[in-house]
């Protein structure tokens, strides 16, 4: 509780904001969620429109909290210190030196708990078999931002959350609207769960020596700057393949708009080849990724929702 003693000011509603990140929340939790929405709808999942709010925000509230947990266990811990903290997104409790962070844990239990009773709620009027992979979910998160127990902090914390994220909140929207599992979705949410790992690892890829110090085994102290750089590299290049290849043989009327979204962010893209990741760029490498993780993240649900809109004008 060091860094909480040293503290001077209090918790406000813009450092709850400044930690939730709404922007990440949006790419890698909402976006997520609507391509779920959008593969539903394909396989005649709109009889339960009414159900869509809740879907799209269990994973938002879900996110949220896990944000808030995290931050307030590596401030408390002292992983987060107003000395190792550059940017307020880093780390918003070091960051302005919040004297006492429990409410940040009591609105990220709150967030939680609130997914959980959307989710139960889901369960209850539409499906059972959402609540399968929601555990997953549920268990991922508690472990991920745990004080004893921290996936983030070890090698397996960046494909967790790509998965979770990427993965498995499209899975069960569309499980949830259409009641059966269709395994293909994860397949074609691929794409989403490389984006939401390559974020996470170039962020920790920046952060190697901070990491280091804090007693964190992430996957770039594993395998080297880099390695870890080379990596990202060619998840880029996987994503970009396999987002063109599942609407080719899926979504072919999205590619135009496809193209467009990559074509958008051509800048940021090459800026993720091109930036070394390491402590002193990490502004410009978060911009420069951000930038491509926007205009992706909402380019390709667009994309699907644009073939299906004209296969259905069409018929």
């Amino acid at each position: 509780m060091q860094s909480q003693k040293s503290g001077t000011k209090k918790i406000n509603l813009s450092i709850i904001i400044a930690m939730i990140t709404p922007g990440a929340v949006l790419l890698s939790a909402l976006m997520p969620a609507v391509l779920g929405v959008f593969l539903a709808l394909e396989e005649g999942g709109g009889s339960n429109a009414w159900a869509i709010p809740i879907l799209l925000a269990i994973p938002c509230l879900g996110n949220a909290g896990v944000d808030l947990l995290n931050d307030y266990y590596d401030y408390i811990g002292g992983n987060d210190t107003p000395e190792n903290i550059v940017l307020e997104a880093e780390g918003p409790l070091a960051y302005h030196r919040i004297k006492d962070a429990r409410p940040a844990l009591w609105l990220g239990w709150v967030c939680i708990l609130a997914a959980v009773a959307l989710g139960v709620y889901v369960v209850v009027c539409l499906s059972w078999k959402p609540l399968l992979i929601g555990m997953i979910g549920a268990i991922v998160a508690v472990t991920y931002s745990g004080n004893r127990i921290s996936t983030s902090h070890i090698p397996i914390g960046e494909p967790l959350a790509g998965f979770v994220l990427g993965g498995l909140v499209p899975f069960a929207v569309t499980t949830a609207l259409t009641d059966h599992f269709d395994w293909w979705v994860l397949v074609k949410a691929i794409p989403m769960m490389l984006i939401v790992s390559e974020f996470m690892l170039d962020n920790n890829t920046c952060d190697i020596v901070r990491d280091q110090i804090a007693g964190r085994r992430t996957l770039p102290i594993v395998i080297g700057r880099e390695k870890a750089q080379k990596l990202a590299n060619a998840m880029t290049v996987i994503w970009m393949g396999v987002i063109f290849l599942n609407l080719t043989i899926w979504y072919p009327i999205g590619l135009p708009l496809m193209a467009a979204a990559i074509f958008l962010c051509r800048k940021g893209l090459v800026g993720t080849f091109r930036i070394v990741r390491r402590r002193e760029t990490k502004i410009e490498a978060t911009e420069a990724l951000s930038e491509v993780a926007f205009w992706v993240g909402m380019g390709y649900p667009a994309s699907v929702l644009l073939h299906l809109a004209v296969t259905q004008w069409l018929k």
